[in-house]
């Protein structure tokens, strides 16, 4: 049996013939790169399709068991409301073709699934009703039309969480079964973990905005320097660069001392970053999951998150798992960045209930497993990979 994947695929972290090439940028996302691997690693052929930025015609790439179809992507697609997108990508599809489709995410990709008549199943990664009341502009009620578009035709849904399948109406709850995301079986391997974490905290995240609430986390910190003026603030992420809109932020309130701004950096790199800090903070009012949260509890680096904070608190189980505070004040924040970086212990207790409580419930052979028992749901057989499952990560880089 052939999977296709539709959505925004990192070339660079993909496990085949092609990997260390010279590839075009595409509109990257780690989560189903990792899926793509995961199946790879299963025995199943995949057709994965993306697009991209920087290409002026589509290109095809073709390995052993893994195919590659990307379409074009023009300047301001949401002017235009992903129209180009979407028809470059279903005729991809349609040219290379696969027997079942998983589409992530409720916008252009799963919309072009949907249009080649593959049956196909959705992945909801986010409440678009939600991100348009928190950023009120065009561009997210492009989104929001798309979204409605994409739920209302689609069969089959998967939600990304318990908080994600509870913020849907009870319509399209009917159709949604809950999968939750995964860590990938190779993080482990990609980890290296120090003896002594390094003097810093780390927070990622894409973009300086309220729901992100990155404003708040360097008022907190502000306040964590005046006892700790060694300890530095490392971020992260979209927004977080050189001069960006976080920088500028702390700069005209006079909280920039012992903040590095680091800006988009590779997947590798923010790894590292996670597992190398005294602590994560995650600030975000709002979350439909937490993926960076789930790496830093791999990485046994303990995580602040809010307690009303979308599916955090039951990531972090209910506090077990990490610290949870009011996310919207600096002060309580800052407590419990005083409290881990001070007590080595409660760091050690929290980390080692962190780890054991990911590996038991979001780790790839636990979730993988669910979306392929949901996939033989659907088709109504039992799926059958072409090829034997392979025995390790080493083993399971194709071509190796």
């Amino acid at each position: 049996m052939t999977i296709g994947i539709c959505g925004p695929i990192d070339l660079t972290l993909l496990d085949w013939e092609f990997r260390g090439q010279n590839l075009p940028v595409t509109n990257a996302f780690p989560l189903p790169t990792h899926f793509i691997n995961a199946l790879l690693h299963r025995g199943y052929d995949v057709v994965a399709y993306t697009n991209s930025p920087v290409i002026d015609k589509p290109m095809v790439l073709e390995g052993k068991h893994l195919k590659v179809c990307i379409a074009q992507q023009l300047p301001q697609p949401g002017r235009r409301f992903f129209q180009f997108e979407v028809k470059e990508l279903q005729k991809q599809i349609q040219q290379h073709p696969c027997d079942f489709i998983s589409a992530f995410w409720s916008y252009e990709y799963a919309w072009a699934a949907l249009r080649t008549g593959i049956p196909t199943v959705v992945s909801l990664h986010d409440v678009a009703l939600q991100i348009l009341l928190q950023h009120r502009d065009m561009f997210r009620l492009v989104r929001w039309a798309i979204n409605y578009i994409v739920v209302t035709k689609s069969s089959h849904l998967i939600a990304n969480s318990s908080y994600t399948y509870n913020m849907l109406d009870k319509g399209t709850r009917r159709k949604t079964k809950t999968i939750n995301n995964f860590y990938p079986a190779e993080l482990e391997e990609q980890l290296s973990l120090p003896a002594q974490k390094e003097n810093y905290i780390v927070s990622v995240g894409m973009g300086f905005s309220n729901r992100k609430n990155f404003s708040t986390a360097l008022h907190a910190f502000a306040q964590v320097r005046k006892k700790h003026p060694e300890l530095e603030y490392h971020m992260l992420g979209a927004g977080m660069e050189p001069g960006g809109e976080a920088q500028q932020y702390a700069r005209e309130h006079g909280i920039e001392d012992g903040v590095k701004f680091l800006g988009v950096q590779p997947y590798e790199t923010v790894l590292q970053k996670i597992t190398y800090a005294k602590a994560l903070l995650h600030p975000a009012r709002e979350e439909s999951f937490g993926m960076v949260l789930l790496e830093a509890m791999v990485a046994l680096t303990p995580v602040i998150g809010g307690e009303a904070s979308g599916y955090v608190p039951t990531l972090l189980d209910g506090g077990k798992a990490g610290m949870l505070c009011d996310i919207n004040s600096p002060e309580a924040i800052a407590d419990c960045v005083l409290r881990l970086v001070d007590d080595k212990q409660l760091s050690h207790r929290i980390t080692q209930h962190a780890y054991a409580f990911a590996r038991d419930n979001y780790s790839e052979d636990v979730i993988v497993e669910e979306h392929l028992a949901y996939y033989a749901q659907i088709l109504g057989r039992p799926l059958k990979p072409r090829r034997n499952r392979e025995r390790s990560h080493n083993d399971a880089i194709v071509g190796a």
